[in-house]
């Protein structure tokens, strides 16, 4: 079995560490109209899951104060960056953060981001699935290994952007098990797909939604989740995690919030609060099962703890892929 062990984005136990952590100090709401500010475009999972979370704060009225989400997407998420970065102390404004906040400092060479925002909270987390062909001779992730180890580089990943998800997956898979899978980027996840469904490369990566699609549609033959523990639903149950299959690597897609710099800790407090009680809610949970998402949420400091302890795994793959600066 393959020992060597990296687990992204697995906050059981820091978790626990963070339950009630804003009740430790003291709570002040923000006054006025509130921005939740996105990198990415309408429509997308930061997108989505932000409206979500201001509609329940809303409506529920968790929250008093307006929210809108402004879309500031383009340059790899640097201009939502820029533009909060560019707001220190602004208690009206939140940044969402995804794995993009690693990704385009390292690759760019420019400075953290995450080290200079506020963390706030991680709120939600997808699994990823590995899919091969479905008249592929691989059967499992095994099968992938032994391939990639009999002949390095044979075996091509169709991936979505250099230094994304799945690229940074590609690589923790690499060291994990001492083998080199040949990475192909292209310009969206669809191109990706797109290559993939016309048998031009015999791997891709998809979330649970896409996954279950392609297995209903008999378009894809999955080999693992990169998940602590299986899935439950039926058409996933018999999905093997990696960790199952002796590659001791778990990956999970994050999404999180964190506020300027020099934000009030008072404020962040009370951020950190209001995301609790809208995640513990029963719409905001319904959404959670009809999306396949879940939510193992994590404040404050222990939030940052957390950002930081990615970012470095994110610095170490770029790093050996050849993408840092």
């Amino acid at each position: 079995m393959l020992r060597r062990s990296f687990t992204l984005g697995t906050l059981a136990l820091c978790g626990a560490l963070s339950t009630g952590l804003a009740f430790a100090q003291d709570m002040r709401a923000p006054e006025g109209p509130i921005e939740f500010t996105v990198g990415a475009g309408a429509g997308g999972s930061p997108d989505i899951i932000m409206r979500t979370f201001a509609q329940i704060m809303n409506e529920s009225g968790l929250v008093a104060n307006p929210i809108v989400v402004q879309n500031r997407s383009g340059a790899g998420h640097s201009n939502a960056y820029n533009h909060v970065l560019g707001l220190p102390g602004d208690e009206n404004t939140l940044l969402t953060l995804a794995s993009p906040v690693f990704t385009t400092p390292i690759v760019q060479g420019t400075p953290s981001v995450i080290d200079q925002i506020t963390p706030i909270a991680v709120l939600v987390q997808s699994e990823l699935l590995l899919f091969t062909t479905p008249d592929s001779a691989f059967n499992s992730l095994q099968d992938v290994v032994a391939a990639a180890t009999a002949e390095p580089g044979r075996v091509r990943v169709a991936g979505g952007a250099s230094g994304g998800n799945d690229h940074v997956l590609t690589g923790l898979l690499e060291s994990t098990s001492g083998t080199t899978l040949t990475y192909i980027p292209h310009e969206s996840g669809g191109a990706a797909r797109a290559t993939f469904l016309g048998g031009n490369v015999e791997l891709h990566f998809a979330t649970l939604s896409e996954g279950l699609e392609m297995i209903a549609a008999g378009t894809g033959k999955p080999l693992a989740i990169f998940s602590a523990e299986r899935r439950t639903e039926e058409a996933l149950a018999n999905v093997a995690t990696a960790r199952e299959q002796g590659v001791d690597v778990v990956y999970t897609q994050f999404w999180g919030v964190g506020g300027p710099a020099n934000l009030d800790p008072a404020v962040a407090a009370w951020w950190a609060d209001k995301f609790e009680q809208a995640a513990q809610s029963d719409q905001f949970q319904a959404w959670l099962g009809e999306n396949l998402y879940r939510s193992d949420m994590v404040t404050l400091a222990e939030a940052g703890a957390y950002f930081a302890r990615e970012q470095q795994t994110f610095r170490d793959v770029l790093t050996r892929i050849g993408l840092a600066k």
